[in-house]
């Protein structure tokens, strides 16, 4: 069961990882505080998911 739960928060790692780079353009192209904060938070979420994954495994 740990094992289904570290799988979930991984996939939920990936899926949150591939929105990074389109985030990043859209930053890149306007460089305003509100796309700042969507791109952190979309990273911020991705490294939780990762230590979420590793914490329930563990």
């Amino acid at each position: 069961m740990d094992l289904l739960k570290c799988l979930a928060f991984i996939i939920f790692a990936i899926f949150w990882a591939r929105q990074v780079p389109e985030n990043y353009k859209i930053y890149k192209e306007d460089k305003s505080w509100e796309n700042f904060l969507i791109l952190l938070g979309k990273i911020l979420m991705v490294i939780a998911s990762i230590i979420l994954a590793i914490g329930v495994y563990v």
